[in-house]
């Protein structure tokens, strides 16, 4: 092959491998918009497209919405409006017609193993993406392993499953013997693997990059996984070759098969390709274009509900100033506890920002080897923040940890299983008792493992030395910024962020604070509230001017979203704060956290009532080694609101909303709203998909069943059962009830922001990815004017009253 065909080749490697979305680890698991590599195009487009090669469904079937129609809960007039819109058919007949018709499924893109499948025998599709899959989890093994993988870094992905497969006496039963002797023929660079597999494949230059992609989506968990290594290098400047490796994996794999794949096989397969490409797909676009107008109009119906309750009007001011002011996190679970919070406490106002507080910062502890990211993983870390505590806590933290794992290690070792089983046995009833009736306290999180509740109470989040005090000055003005602060501040400000309390759950951390990295809030609480009390920093902004009260003090929390406890992090005898109010804002605390548990337990289990019997069920929820719904998360996210928190203070939102505080007069130069619409709106924008497309696609955008899942590596992800491709995406226990019923409806995200539209043109088309979701309708971006009143964007520059 010429130079100027491998560059062909490399080229056509890279795009389809940037179609992938990335996974993270399940220690720092973050929800991630499945679609984000196709967010370039439009989104019926990605639809049709997805649906016709891989088979991979991104809309709603249509009997669903007429099923919504039925029911009333759609109307007629909706979809007519979204059809008008979008520039479809208007004629009232013609779409309860289409309602009315069996979906017709495209012709999809077929791979030759499916071909090669028969009736009776194990199946060689399944094989290869099992034979890939306990490669790449024996390879990537992250110390769950008692047997390590001997492989070879220096050598690469594919050149280490070359050395495994040669060594691989899986294949003779399933007849593919021959394939080792080609196998090892084979050159063990990457580069002219790939070459040689596209030639032996010689898919039409029409099919090619399709071919490529459901290749590689047959194997889309790892490939995910493989995307969130290159993710990462890129972040640090450099590269990663492994998802191109697994991508040549794939062709070789399917290359190998071509050998020795019977004749007649051959001969359909490539049939089935030449069909394909030649097959009309004017109905297939024509029907995603119209399964689009059915989601609009859904979301029509749902933006009329928010529009409804949106206050026109500020309520009248009164002259007595704020005692207290309490920062959440957007997420939307914080909603209900903000909104009880005020009701019990008037004097109390809330503010909505990202959990990470506006500093970009990553936090190692004392032992660790590296620093894990504590702020959007769309962003790089900027500050450095360490551990700080005793020595002796320290010490005794390593110890226990030490000893535990010396005995797992010791229980779970060849030479001690058996007897291990035998002799001990009977000594675990106890615990396993323990476990059911949920005795014990929730699994314990990374930070707090080894330690008693004094000993974390020590615990410290301190600066880098290394800052200047006028940059501590600058980071502490950015975050008052943020938080709207900039007159105004009461005596004592709460910092609260977020994480949850569950047991045997493999996915915690996806109920911990996304804007954190998949970490609690803990420490970014920590860290600006030590930020802002600073003495130096305090006297700095004085001097700058700012109406500070010597006396404000700002003070960390934690908000457990599973049993909606806030905790006051640390203990406070400091002389500045006003002990009296912080006992009345503890039980303000404690009031709201009943009245939340009692909203949110019309969810779970609507038959419970009584707040002790709530609170003790959320608590036991937490603990039980059998619940697979703790609590729902963020199920049925729909909207994100940046406004002044008058607009929605008593507005019912039903935990569906990430309300983000912002006052466009406190933003001069727009930094804060620049900030807000380019960091926590992707993340709003990746929960919102990744709940999409797990409900829309669970077989390839979720991970299955809960109950089934094995933890691969240690922390690298699930499979669902014992084999099978890595499970990415949400389970079907986070998004349906017992019942079977959704409990997130499928909607993609509506932004509600106040600020001047030629402002937000300004933002959207300076920010490349921003301007992707928003021109591709991957979200709707909607102003509040300052009357109150609407305005969608449907088009660059092109605002339109709704």
């Amino acid at each position: 092959m010429n130079t100027s065909n491998t560059e062909n080749t490399e080229q056509l490697f890279d795009r389809v491998i940037r179609r992938i979305a990335p996974v993270w680890p399940l220690d720092s698991f973050v929800a991630v918009n499945p679609y984000w590599g196709f967010a370039d195009q439009a989104f019926s487009q990605v639809a049709a497209q997805l649906q016709e090669t891989v088979g991979e469904r991104v809309l709603m079937d249509r009997r669903w919405y007429a099923d919504l129609l039925q029911s009333g809960k759609l109307v007629m007039a909706d979809i007519l409006r979204a059809a008008e819109d979008l520039g479809q058919s208007t004629d009232e007949d013609d779409w309860r017609a289409y309602l009315r018709e069996d979906p017709e499924l495209p012709m999809r893109l077929p791979r030759l193993p499916e071909l090669m499948d028969r009736r009776g025998h194990t199946s060689i599709s399944q094989y290869v993406v099992e034979q890939i899959s306990h490669f790449l989890a024996a390879y990537y093994d992250r110390g769950q392993s008692l047997w390590n993988f001997p492989r070879n870094t220096g050598l690469g992905l594919y050149a280490n499953w070359r050395q495994y497969t040669l060594t691989d006496h899986s294949l003779g039963p399933l007849g593919l013997k021959k394939i080792r002797s080609q196998l090892l023929a084979l050159p063990a660079d990457a580069a002219k693997a790939r070459i040689w597999a596209s030639q032996k494949l010689a898919i039409p230059t029409s099919a090619e990059e399709a071919y490529l992609l459901v290749l590689l989506k047959s194997v889309g968990g790892w490939a995910s996984w493989c995307r969130y290594l290159l993710w990462q290098a890129e972040l640090q400047g450099g590269q990663q070759e492994d998802l191109a490796d697994l991508l040549t994996i794939r062709m070789v794999w399917e290359a190998l098969l071509r050998q020795v794949a019977p004749p007649k096989v051959v001969e359909r397969w490539r049939k089935n390709i030449g069909g394909w490409i030649i097959d009309n797909k004017t109905a297939d676009i024509a029907d995603a274009e119209r399964g689009e107008v059915l989601l609009r109009a859904s979301e029509i119906a749902y933006r009329r509900e928010v529009a409804t309750q949106i206050r026109r009007k500020p309520a009248k001011k009164t002259a007595r100033k704020a005692q207290v002011q309490a920062a959440f996190c957007i997420d939307v679970r914080s909603e209900v506890f903000r909104r009880h919070l005020e009701g019990v406490l008037p004097s109390l106002e809330t503010i909505g920002f990202a959990g990470f507080f506006g500093v970009l910062l990553d936090y190692q502890r004392q032992g660790d080897t590296g620093a894990r990211t504590q702020s959007p993983v769309l962003l790089n870390p900027s500050v450095h923040v360490q551990e700080a505590a005793p020595e002796a806590v320290i010490q005794n933290r390593f110890r226990r940890l030490r000893r535990g794992a010396a005995w797992k290690l010791f229980k779970l070792s060849a030479s001690s299983c058996f007897s291990f089983v035998e002799t001990a046995g009977l000594s675990y009833v106890g615990k396993l008792l323990a476990d059911s009736l949920g005795w014990h306290r929730a699994s314990v999180p990374p930070d707090e493992a080894g330690l008693n509740a004094a000993e974390r109470a020590s615990l410290q989040c301190i600066l880098p030395a290394s800052l200047t005090l006028q940059e501590r000055t600058a980071m502490a003005e950015f975050i008052l910024n943020g938080l709207g602060l900039n007159k105004g501040i009461a005596p004592i400000v709460l910092l609260v962020g977020h994480g949850s309390s569950t047991t045997n759950n493999p996915h915690r951390a996806g109920l911990d604070c996304g804007a954190c990295a998949g970490q609690t809030g803990e420490v970014n609480a920590k860290a600006a509230a030590g930020l802002l009390n600073d003495v130096e920093v305090r006297e700095a902004l004085l001097q700058k001017g700012w109406d500070l009260d010597p006396g404000a003090c700002f003070v960390p929390a934690l908000h457990d979203t599973t049993t909606d406890r806030v905790e006051i992090l640390g203990e406070w005898s400091n002389s500045r704060l006003d002990n009296k109010l912080l006992n009345e804002v503890r039980g303000a605390l404690d009031k709201a956290a009943n009245l939340t548990r009692l909203e949110r337990m019309l969810r779970l289990e609507t038959d419970l009532q009584d707040q002790d019997v709530v609170a003790k069920n959320m608590d036991f929820r937490g603990r039980d080694w059998s619940q697979v719904r703790p609590e729902w998360a963020l199920a049925g996210n729909a909207a994100f609101i940046a406004a002044p928190r008058w607009r929605t203070r008593e507005m019912n939102l039903g935990g569906r909303a990430f309300l983000h505080d912002y006052d466009a007069a406190k933003d001069p130069d727009f930094a804060v709203l620049t900030l807000i619409m380019t960091a926590p709106l992707i993340v709003a924008n990746w929960i919102n998909m990744q709940y999409y497309g797990s409900i829309v696609d669970n077989q390839r955008q979720g991970c299955g069943n809960k109950v089934l899942h094995n933890v691969v590596g240690g922390t690298i992800g699930v499979l669902e059962g014992n084999g099978g491709d890595l499970r990415i995406g949400l389970s079907e226990q986070s998004l349906r009830d017992s019942g079977g019923g959704l409990q997130h409806e499928p909607l993609r995200l509506s932004a509600f922001i106040e600020a001047q539209t030629e402002v937000m043109d300004r933002i959207i088309a300076n920010n490349i990815i921003l301007g992707q979701l928003v021109n591709n309708r991957w979200l709707t971006i909607v102003q509040i004017a300052p009357d109150g009143s609407l305005l969608e964007r449907r088009e660059k520059n092109r605002w339109v009253l709704i």
